[in-house]
């Protein structure tokens, strides 16, 4: 039991430096990137694979939380259902966007959805989803 409540502590704290973490890279190259100052447009691509990269840690922590909470493979599929949903939605709206109008005019909308996928929001209500469903799981069985 304080093994999984040392867990549950070192990965809240790893979530919240990441996330401070992330905000302070991803505020400061869309600042570089603002100015004009990306000429060459390799901070772009950074930030795409930073994107990628941070979405990715953040379904592991999310998936890890979810096994320690509660020990079911369900709520992990979800938990990677709704990321990739997630992609899906900002990939289909970006597509469509450069198709029918261009991606300058989608581009934040876009980024505001991949915004969900690379910070604890997702995180922050699955957990919270997940005990309601298993307490009414226990209320249906008594």
């Amino acid at each position: 039991m304080k093994k999984k409540i040392l867990f549950i502590v070192l990965l809240i704290i790893t979530t919240v430096i990441l996330g401070f973490l992330r905000d302070h890279v991803f505020v400061s190259i869309n600042h570089i990137i603002e100015t004009g100052n990306d000429t060459n447009g390799h901070l772009l691509i950074l930030k795409w694979v930073l994107t990628g990269f941070c979405s990715i840690l953040y379904l592991g922590i999310t998936c890890f939380f979810l096994f320690l909470l509660f020990h079911s493979q369900k709520y992990i599929r979800i938990a990677i259902n709704i990321y990739a949903l997630i992609f899906t939605i900002a990939f289909l709206t970006g597509g469509i966007g450069y198709i029918t109008v261009s991606f300058g005019k989608v581009y934040l909308l876009v980024r505001a959805i991949l915004g969900i996928a690379h910070s604890p929001i997702v995180m922050m209500i699955l957990i919270p989803a997940c005990f309601i469903n298993e307490q009414n799981s226990l209320d249906k069985k008594s």
